[in-house]
């Protein structure tokens, strides 16, 4: 007698982000308070927009919650990638100090 077969089930595929097109840029005027989703914020900032959701979700970073969805306002868009701008080291610089 053989052991009956384990099956394979398909795995599920989450639909594609929908992106909307035109987006303001997060430094001007009309995109500092403009509600970009993870994905739609991702071309700004150094990550991809799976790893913005998952530091959402693991409250790393500051965002928007509107009962429903997450957001990044273009000035948090901003704020983000300040705070993961690396300076250049200026050695001249700290031995004046």
């Amino acid at each position: 007698m053989t052991a009956p077969q384990a099956t394979k089930t398909a795995a599920r595929k989450r639909p594609a982000p929908k992106i909307r097109e035109n987006l303001p840029a997060p430094n001007t005027p009309e995109g500092q308070l403009f509600h970009y989703t993870p994905y739609e914020a991702s071309p700004w900032t150094p990550f991809s927009g799976r790893t913005l959701t998952d530091m959402i979700a693991r409250r790393e970073i500051d965002y928007v919650f509107n009962g429903r969805d997450n957001y990044l306002t273009g000035g948090q868009i901003v704020a983000l990638v300040e705070a993961y701008t690396v300076r250049p080291f200026n050695k001249a610089a700290q031995h004046a100090a």
